[in-house]
């Protein structure tokens, strides 16, 4: 029995002892590798921060507005009987555009000239006679007045005929018709017969807060502020053009002041309601530190970005100005030359050995407009 219980111990103990070894070299093969990559250094991407022209942006969202809008409203009744355009097309300015009935017009017209040559002749007469006393001078008075009276009714023939002619005052996009040929149309109806929209320029309202006018009236005071217009998601361009007008009171209910830019709109890109982003350039910044916003990171402290000093990360801690697309503006933390890493891995820590994996290719920022 002795040499049974002796034999068990013996077992035990040899498994422990193997398993003490096994945990042993576990652990040993673990620091090996952790010891293996930290000394492996970590291979990152990085750009140099310069210093580049770069604008002063203020943003918006912002709605087109005609600059030049036209109700078509008939100036006499009757039946129409033609229509020169389609709808929803350019039109030029006199370019014909309806036709109302003009024979009850031109009839009219040739009555009124009529009594008018008739009264005229009768008052032609009678002006010698008065000279003569042949006549007395409320007789001329009356001829004459009758004279006068038909005259203007025939200058008035006149201009309801031209009124049956009816031209477009401007050069513009026709909206919708309201009223087709063959229907009776007059200076009462509510509907206008069709909108004429000027499209090129156009106009960009939009609004910013007040304490931005300041800033605004300053700038605009040394030159001409521009304005770029895109989606109102901010891709695409849409236009370029310049800020001209100020609104001359503040909104006491929303702070905000009223904006607006005039733009060619060569391509008609713009069409009036439609949304739009507004970038206004107040001016250009000659020589901002600038970085790609991607190396910007941020924690409870506040902005950082990663250096390669001596082929370590180190953090340098940076006041963040603007963003101008993909290009973060500095003011305070970095100077031209520092290597800034652009891409952040998640083992990345201060102090780490790293080697430049490839030079990062800054994001082209367009150039400003100047001033």
């Amino acid at each position: 029995m002795k040499k049974k219980t002796g034999y068990l111990l013996s077992i035990s103990v040899i498994v422990i002892v193997l398993g003490a070894i096994v945990v042993w070299r576990v652990n040993s093969n673990k620091h090996a590798g952790r010891d293996r990559n930290d000394d492996r250094a970590l291979s990152v991407t990085t750009t140099v921060a310069k210093l580049q022209p770069m604008p002063i942006l203020m943003q918006a969202v912002g709605q087109v507005q005609s600059e030049h809008s036209v109700q078509i409203r008939p100036q006499v009744s009757g039946v129409l009987k033609q229509v020169y355009f389609n709808e929803g097309r350019e039109v030029t300015a006199g370019q014909r555009l309806f036709l109302i009935d003009p024979a009850p017009y031109q009839a009219a017209l040739t009555s009124t000239k009529s009594a008018w040559e008739s009264a005229k002749a009768n008052a032609d007469r009678m002006a010698p006679l008065a000279a003569k006393d042949y006549v007395t001078p409320q007789e001329y008075q009356d001829a004459q007045s009758t004279a006068d009276q038909a005259e203007a009714a025939y200058k008035q023939a006149q201009i309801n005929l031209a009124y049956t002619d009816i031209r477009a005052p401007i050069t513009g996009r026709t909206g919708s018709l309201a009223v087709k040929s063959g229907n009776v149309v007059g200076p009462s109806d509510t509907t206008p017969l069709v909108v004429i929209n000027q499209m090129k320029p156009i106009l960009v309202q939009f609004q910013i807060p007040q304490q931005s006018l300041p800033d605004v009236r300053r700038y605009q005071a040394q030159h001409s502020i521009h304005v770029f217009i895109t989606n109102e998601d901010g891709s695409g361009d849409l236009g370029e053009g310049k800020l001209v007008f100020i609104d001359n009171a503040v909104n006491a209910d929303t702070g905000t002041v009223l904006l607006k830019s005039q733009l060619p709109n060569s391509k008609e890109l713009l069409w009036p309601g439609q949304f739009v982003g507004v970038r206004m350039q107040l001016t250009v910044e000659p020589d901002a530190m600038v970085i790609p916003d991607s190396a910007v990171q941020s924690d409870q402290n506040g902005n950082f970005v990663y250096t390669v000093v001596d082929g370590k990360a180190t953090i340098a801690t940076v006041s963040l100005d603007r963003q101008v697309g993909e290009m973060a503006v500095i003011s305070k933390g970095l100077k031209p030359g520092d290597v800034v890493i652009t891409q952040i891995p998640r083992t990345l820590r201060a102090g780490l050995q790293v080697t430049v994996n490839r030079p990062h290719t800054q994001a082209v920022v367009p150039a400003p407009a100047a001033p």
